[in-house]
């Protein structure tokens, strides 16, 4: 259920809904020349971000720490982010069964301590399925962490 963010016992940095991060992902795609940047907003299914550089793609699944629909003071409580997260982990793998080559799978939340929690339990696991993390900050600027074996790829596209 979502809750009121001042009753967290830790409230989160900033509050960012999903649309929002999609916006920054995409706008960081283009800086870095990517091509053909699409991204969806509302509640449309697909591909959240999406886009393409030197032969390869990219695509992103986004999540938000509340709803698009909610006031700025209500955010997902600890519960939806958990299972959030477990989304846009299946959802990826879905992505990665569909293509077959040169394709960057990642994940975009924003950079608040409940979610990196989340995320940070599952990280050995998303360093084997090679998925991307996004952490979208307040000023929609991003950080990318990457695996080892993915630095390369990303430096030749410009992403890190």
């Amino acid at each position: 259920m979502p809750v009121t963010n001042s009753r967290l016992i830790n409230p989160d940095p900033f509050v960012m809904n999903e649309d929002e991060v999609n916006v920054a992902v995409a706008n960081f795609l283009k800086k870095s020349m990517f091509e053909n940047v699409k991204y969806l907003s509302g509640n449309k299914t697909g591909i959240d971000v999406r886009g393409s550089k030197n032969g390869w793609a990219i695509f992103v699944e986004s999540k938000g720490s509340q709803a698009n629909k909610h006031e700025k003071t209500v955010v997902f409580d600890t519960n939806q982010i958990k299972t959030h997260t477990y989304m846009q982990i299946c959802k990826l793998m879905e992505y990665d069964n569909e293509q077959h080559s040169n394709v960057i799978l990642a994940m975009a939340n924003p950079d608040i301590p409940r979610i990196r929690q989340r995320v940070q339990k599952v990280n050995s696991s998303l360093e084997k399925l090679q998925l991307l993390q996004i952490w979208v900050q307040k000023d929609y600027s991003v950080i990318i962490e990457a695996s080892n074996t993915q630095r390369s790829v990303l430096n030749k596209l410009n992403l890190v």
